[in-house]
């Protein structure tokens, strides 16, 4: 009796490590792929000599990080990842936003939000 009550509980356990595994996987996603999308509606405004206020995208590969952004099986976990350099059209990775302080406080905020979220999940 004891050794199946034993199997059961670990069986209940995987389960439910795996759920909240895959929650965490698809939270990530999400924010990651939020976050990118604000850091691609980023300008930068200059002005010409000529008077001339002209501005455009900082960051133009963020939006085609937002898409790159997947869940994939890594062994018994979960992990997002945001694709190679080849999947990106010009020479930069989409990631090159987090060297500014926007992008690493927007991925520290990130980080809190689910130590938040795991937390109040309910299962």
């Amino acid at each position: 009796m004891g050794l199946k009550k034993g199997i059961v509980e670990k069986e209940v356990a995987k389960e439910f490590g795996d759920a909240v595994t895959q929650k965490m996987a698809e939270y990530f996603e999400l924010q990651l792929k939020a976050e990118a999308q604000k850091a691609s509606k980023r300008k930068v405004v200059f002005k010409k000599k000529n008077g001339k206020v002209y501005s455009y995208s900082k960051y133009r590969n963020t939006g085609q990080l937002a898409s790159n952004i997947k869940i994939s099986k890594n062994g018994k976990g979960k992990k997002v990842s945001d694709g190679k350099r080849a999947n990106y059209s010009s020479g930069y990775h989409g990631m090159y936003f987090l060297v500014e302080k926007k992008g690493e406080s927007a991925i520290k905020k990130v980080l809190k939000d689910a130590e938040a979220y795991a937390e109040s999940m309910k299962l």
